[in-house]
C-alpha cells in the first residue's frame, strides 16, 4: 500500500494548512497595493535621509565658513585639547577651507532630488571619484605636514561627507531599481 500514491483533497485559501501556509498567491490589485506601499515608504525614507544629510551638510558647512573668520585652528581642539603647546595652522588653511565649502555645495547638488538650475543652465555635480579626489588633498597634506589627530580629523570631514552623501545617493539609486524590478516581476493571473 504504501507504493500507492495517497490522495490529497483540494484544500480552500482560506483554510489553513501545514505546509503551505506562507504561501498566498496576490491578484493584480494586491501586487499593486503592495507596490504602491513600498512605493510610498520608501518615498517616505528618502526624503527623511535627504533632510538629514542636507541639515548635517549646511551644519559643517557652517561650521567651515566659521573656521575661516576664526585663527585656523581645529574646532576639535576645544573639545579635545592638545597634549602640547598649539600647533601652526596647516599650510593653506583658507584656500583649503574654501575648497571644503566647494565641495559640501557639491555634496548638496547631489542631495537634491531634482536638477539646479542658475541663468537657465543645469548645474551638475561632480562625479564621485572626482570629489572624493578632491576632498582627500587637505587630509593629506595635514598628514604630510606631521599636524596632530584633532587637525587632520578636522580636515577628514569633507572627504567623511562626500563618502556618506555619495553612499546614500547609490543606496537611494538601488532601492529605486529595486522597486522597478519589482514592477517588471508583476504578474497577471488571468486564465490561471
Amino acid at each position: 500500500m504504501d507504493a500507492l500514491r495517497r490522495r490529497n483533497p483540494f484544500k480552500y485559501s482560506s483554510e489553513p494548512s501545514e505546509s503551505h501556509s506562507d504561501t498566498h498567491i496576490l491578484d493584480e490589485q494586491e501586487q499593486s497595493e503592495l507596490i504602491d506601499n513600498i512605493k510610498g515608504m520608501n518615498a517616505a525614507s528618502n526624503s527623511q535621509n535627504r533632510i538629514a544629510l542636507q541639515i548635517t551638510l549646511a551644519l559643517s558647512f557652517l561650521l567651515h565658513v566659521i573656521y575661516i573668520f576664526s585663527d585656523y585652528s581645529s574646532p576639535l581642539y576645544s573639545v579635545f585639547p592638545p597634549a602640547g603647546r598649539p600647533e601652526s595652522p596647516l599650510y593653506l588653511s583658507p584656500l583649503l577651507a574654501l575648497f571644503a565649502i566647494i565641495l559640501h555645495a557639491n555634496a548638496a547638488l547631489v542631495t537634491h532630488p531634482r536638477d539646479f538650475v542658475l541663468a537657465e543652465r543645469r548645474i551638475t555635480p561632480l562625479p564621485s571619484s572626482v570629489a572624493f579626489g578632491l576632498s582627500a588633498i587637505a587630509p593629506t597634506i595635514s598628514v604630510l605636514s606631521g599636524k596632530t589627530w584633532q587637525t587632520t580629523a578636522w580636515w577628514c570631514t569633507t572627504a567623511f561627507l562626500t563618502w556618506v552623501v555619495h553612499a546614500s545617493n547609490k543606496w537611494i539609486v538601488q532601492e529605486q531599481e529595486s522597486i522597478s524590478e519589482l514592477e517588471r516581476m508583476k504578474y497577471i493571473s488571468a486564465g490561471a
